[in-house]
């Protein structure tokens, strides 16, 4: 499962969905630019610390994958599946 930004905040807050969806799942990777997007995210904010040391602790589980034009070709199809 390709996990986007706004799925790995939610899990990272402890969204019990997402991660009964996650549990399901024999992977689980986001794509690198999500990284940057939730370091990004969390760079000002209050939680900050906790947040870059679950990222850092946790990182080892995941999947992280690279941005390729493959990779893109496979995530625009995805959305078009999906709506």
């Amino acid at each position: 499962m390709i996990l986007d930004t706004n799925a790995l905040s939610a899990f990272v807050d402890g969204d019990a969905g997402v991660g009964d969806v996650l549990r399901r799942q024999s992977r689980a990777a986001p794509p690198v630019i999500v990284l940057g997007e939730f370091r990004h995210g969390i760079a000002e904010s209050r939680h900050r610390a906790t947040c870059e040391a679950w990222l850092d602790s946790q990182l080892t589980h995941f999947g992280v994958l690279p941005v390729s034009v493959a990779s893109v070709q496979h995530r625009s199809r995805l959305g078009i599946e999906i709506t």
